[in-house]
């Protein structure tokens, strides 16, 4: 990893080292605060559990994988996690799913865009990628004994797609766009670039793999960062329309072509990295979602990349 300066804010009365869960609440809770996102949203709130806890609350559910009932009762014998938090009490699984509904996506993307500029250092190689979640949760058993019976496999609910702009030294998450796995890779790459653009990391150059041939990506990705910006996407090979012009094809476009005859020298053998942020977070909080409407799953997955933003933080050493 690249040197790093901490901010001091992070290390000031950071005492949850010795509780690895408690060291995420207190870490989403620095976070938010630093982020300016206020203990309670209403001047009328009962002021039992702040929002920063809730938020850290739903973090922690993506990290143990849990659902809402389940979290609330393993937070029961997780004092050093409610002391984090700021509280004495338990909140009930209807407390955490109603704060979950109405809180605005926006808030974890700065979450997740703060955490980034913590760890990234200068010179960020960003690539992009796209991954799968599946939204059907049906157990492995039920599956396996509904095909023994006879019965046919089909596929109940589709899966989210989610974008993500990753670097690739650190492995921490710049920014993601989750949609549905109807939407082309193509118009998802600039939307997470330009939410890339304003986490404030200083990007070097960007990565792609052939999904993302166009002349106009090359355009845009140099729009969004500078024109001094490199942007690696290998072009796509089309067959000769004959043996005479075997050999001879050339992509259109001057970036489509300086990236056909010199990608061989670029760093883009790098970008299998961020097929590795994509296996650290499956494996770390499962590859299933359990919201119902899109908006719900971008608030799970979002809460997903932050843990992973969190645990790279917390690993790495520069917090203690």
């Amino acid at each position: 990893m690249t040197d790093i300066v901490c901010r001091e804010w992070y290390l000031n009365g950071l005492k949850a080292g010795k509780d690895h869960l408690a060291a995420v609440m207190e870490m989403t809770w620095l976070v938010l605060e630093h982020n300016g996102f206020p203990l309670f949203s209403s001047p009328k709130s009962k002021r039992t559990f702040s929002d920063r806890c809730k938020i850290g609350m739903l973090v922690l559910k993506e990290l143990l994988d849990v659902s809402y009932r389940m979290l609330s009762r393993l937070l029961t014998s997780m004092p050093g996690v409610l002391e984090a938090g700021g509280t004495a009490k338990v909140p009930e699984q209807s407390t955490l799913r109603k704060f979950a509904a109405r809180l605005d996506s926006r808030v974890l993307e700065e979450a997740v865009a703060e955490t980034a500029r913590l760890i990234c250092g200068p010179g960020v190689i960003l690539a992009v990628d796209a991954t799968g979640f599946s939204e059907s949760n049906a157990s492995r058993h039920y599956v396996k004994r509904m095909k023994q019976m006879g019965a046919v496999e089909t596929t109940v609910r589709d899966y989210a797609k989610v974008t993500l702009a990753g670097d690739v030294s650190s492995k921490a998450v710049a920014s993601c766009v989750v949609s549905t796995s109807l939407t082309s890779d193509v118009k998802l790459f600039v939307p997470v670039l330009e939410k890339a653009k304003g986490t404030g990391i200083d990007v070097e150059c960007v990565l792609g793999d052939k999904g993302y041939d166009s002349e106009a990506l090359h355009e845009e990705g140099r729009r969004i960062f500078g024109s001094d910006t490199d942007i690696w996407i290998p072009p796509r090979k089309s067959e000769p329309l004959s043996i005479k012009s075997a050999g001879k094809h050339r992509p259109g476009g001057k970036h489509r072509k300086n990236a056909y005859e010199n990608i061989g020298g670029s760093p883009y053998n790098l970008r299998c990295q961020i097929e590795t942020v994509n296996s650290m977070i499956k494996r770390t909080t499962g590859d299933v979602v359990y919201g119902k409407s899109m908006m719900s799953i971008e608030k799970e997955i979002l809460c997903t990349v932050l843990v992973h933003n969190l645990k790279l933080l917390l690993d790495s050493g520069l917090v203690r």
